[in-house]
């Protein structure tokens, strides 16, 4: 009996034991949590953002943008309803039957070139002779046959634009490239201002500013010799040589 007492003592105090042992962890883990929460309300928090570019807009378009002077980058793209329009108007074999080019049109000179492209490039580059001119691109695919397509009669003709055997697909924006040698002909003495929001424009002028600055100077040590045998005058500054290089 007496043994028997002192065992359910025994189991008592280790009940307790146990209870004081876990209030103790239970403590602990709270002021860890305390700690842990102070911690990172005093780390810097920091935004980790991804943006994944899609690999095309699926819209038919046609970009060009300057590389250099005489150089022109120019990147396109055809959606796929509009290619699912030209193999309908002209049948599955369109593909095969056309390839793709590239029209080169300067506005100012008023000329155009053909360039063949290939339908594994979605884009390309361009070198040009004229700098400082108004340049703009047409995408467009040239039949194979000589014989003039025909355009499937159930199919819209909205989007379709064929001449002979010439199927115009997109036109670019136009560019005006930047020249490519220094502009003497032309000097303004004075800079427009834009504002972005209102569209307002400010001229300011800088005739004052120019000659404090003593910018003949400047120009007089880069150019002892002159310019092609002048010196050089801001009132009269020389040139290059020809009048396409006059700065409007």
């Amino acid at each position: 009996m007496i043994e028997n007492i002192k065992n359910f003592i025994s189991k008592i105090i280790d009940m307790q034991e146990k209870v004081r042992q876990d209030e103790e962890n239970e403590k602990l883990e709270k002021i860890e949590e305390k700690e842990a929460l102070k911690k990172q309300e005093n780390t810097p928090q920091y935004l980790l953002e991804y943006y994944d570019l899609p690999f095309r807009y699926n819209e038919t378009i046609v970009k060009i943008l300057a590389q250099t002077p005489k150089r022109l980058f120019v990147y396109w793209d055809i959606s796929d309803t509009d290619k699912t329009t030209y193999l309908k108007a002209f049948g599955e074999h369109f593909l095969e039957d056309t390839y793709p080019v590239l029209l080169v049109h300067n506005e100012n000179k008023n000329y155009t070139r053909e360039v063949t492209i290939n339908d594994f490039a979605n884009s390309w580059y361009l070198d040009i002779s004229d700098s400082r001119d108004v340049y703009t691109i047409q995408l467009g695919r040239k039949f194979k046959s000589y014989v003039k397509p025909q355009i499937n009669p159930e199919v819209k003709q909205t989007n379709i634009n064929l001449k002979n055997d010439y199927l115009m697909i997109a036109n670019s924006n136009p560019l005006e490239v930047p020249n490519d040698h220094m502009l003497f002909e032309e000097f303004k003495p004075y800079v427009k201002y834009r504002n972005i929001k209102t569209y307002q424009e400010e001229t300011k002028d800088l005739t004052n500013t120019i000659f404090q600055n003593e910018l003949q100077k400047v120009y007089d040590k880069l150019y002892e010799n002159g310019v092609e045998g002048e010196t050089f005058d801001l009132h009269n500054p020389s040139s290059m040589g020809t009048s396409s290089s006059i700065a409007k």
